[in-house]
């Protein structure tokens, strides 16, 4: 791990304060085994490390609940509702959902508790899929919650995620993946905090768009991923189609393919079709991909080396109905909590039954799916693995 201002490498202050770091220079709070490293933070960070001085960890951890990104749409909670979330969380009182709604996540809450069945989360598993090299390990850039990397993690290969918001990384350790390395990181502003980890593959999905300075931190993804790795970008928006209530600054596919020269270019959407049907999905030039809503980028445009299918439920997963699903007039379809998500992802087809049928496959899935049951099921999300305390 790396000063994210002095880029020299971090160790613990003291054998009595291993939740204190520093560079020899500056400090830097450690909390739950989240390193917090954001930049500009200056007054934040003090407090905290004032807090972890004197042994509060607790009140340590409400103050970094309560910091938020550029683009948060409600106010943070006070400080007596963050303290209180992390009482009931650590408590086993308060599950992901609950807790992201007291920490006042707006509308990514919802993004975040549905995610497992949002067409952008099949197509990143696409994308890993089909440009997968069994790496030392997946970095991943903008982690949020880490869905993702709990894909990863549950089929073997060690996951690191980077955010700037350290609440999601939070409950990312608490409700998602708990073995992760995970990291709180500006990277638009000071890059990866991390070294090369020769092989990787390093990672940024439904968020490169956001970010301002997108050469900047392609350069740091490659720097990270080596000489023998991998860097990817999905779901990056596409600045020629209509783009409202997009945030960030999206580019044309001529553009992104400018900052990544040799890269596979593909339509994001494709890689939702070429999960649900397990077939590779073709690139593009940029110039034949001008309607796609979100373009796809692998960086080397090689396939994988490795297969693995994100598709196909693991030995002892314990699948359970999909929360989304409901039964209107015999038919089975997702009843999305927000009129938004609803909206963006009214073309999730695989997620609705056509028949009588499909529906009476659902309902005998809700008392227990047979064994050949269960990869069709999981592929169209109708079942889920979902995290305990969901």
């Amino acid at each position: 791990m790396l000063a994210p201002d002095t880029g020299r490498p971090l160790y613990p202050r003291s054998p009595a304060t291993p939740d204190l770091w520093t560079d020899g220079t500056g400090h830097w709070p450690v909390v739950d085994g989240i390193p917090f490293l954001r930049t500009g933070r200056d007054l934040l960070r003090d407090a905290v490390i004032q807090a972890l001085e004197v042994g509060d960890r607790r009140h340590a951890l409400a103050l970094l609940l309560r910091d938020q990104d550029d683009h948060a749409r409600l106010s943070p909670p006070s400080l007596d509702d963050a303290a209180a979330v992390v009482a009931g969380v650590e408590e086993g009182r308060m599950g992901l959902r609950e807790a992201m709604d007291r920490l006042r996540f707006g509308p990514v809450a919802a993004y975040f508790a549905y995610r497992q069945s949002a067409p952008t989360f099949l197509s990143a598993l696409g994308l890993l899929a089909q440009h997968w090299d069994t790496p030392p390990c997946l970095v991943e850039v903008a982690c949020g919650i880490g869905q993702v990397l709990r894909e990863v993690t549950l089929r073997g290969t060690p996951g690191v995620g980077v955010d700037v918001v350290f609440a999601k990384l939070w409950l990312a350790r608490h409700f998602i993946v708990p073995r992760a390395q995970l990291v709180c990181a500006d990277v638009a502003a000071t890059g990866l905090p991390l070294s090369c980890v020769e092989g990787a593959t390093v990672l940024c999905h439904d968020a490169f768009y956001f970010l301002p300075d997108k050469a900047g931190v392609l350069l740091e993804m490659r720097r990270v991923a080596g000489a023998t790795g991998r860097v990817l970008v999905g779901h990056a928006h596409n600045r020629r189609v209509d783009q409202r209530g997009v945030g960030g600054t999206p580019l044309s596919p001529e553009e992104y393919a400018a900052l990544l020269p040799h890269a596979a270019c593909y339509d994001d959407a494709a890689f939702v079709t070429g999960f649900l049907e397990q077939r590779p999905v073709p690139a593009a030039p940029p110039a034949a991909l001008e309607h796609a809503e979100a373009l796809s980028f692998a960086c080397p445009a090689t396939p994988g080396r490795r297969a693995i299918d994100f598709g196909a439920p693991l030995p002892h997963a314990r699948l359970r109905p999909n929360p989304l699903l409901t039964t209107r007039d015999g038919l089975l379809g997702p009843a999305w909590p927000t009129p938004g998500l609803a909206l963006e992802y009214a073309h999730a087809d695989y997620l609705r039954g056509e028949d009588a049928d499909d529906t009476a496959l659902f309902a005998s899935a809700c008392r227990g799916a047979m064994p050949d049951e269960r990869p069709f099921l999981l592929r169209r999300r109708w079942l889920l693995d979902l995290p305990e305390r969901w």
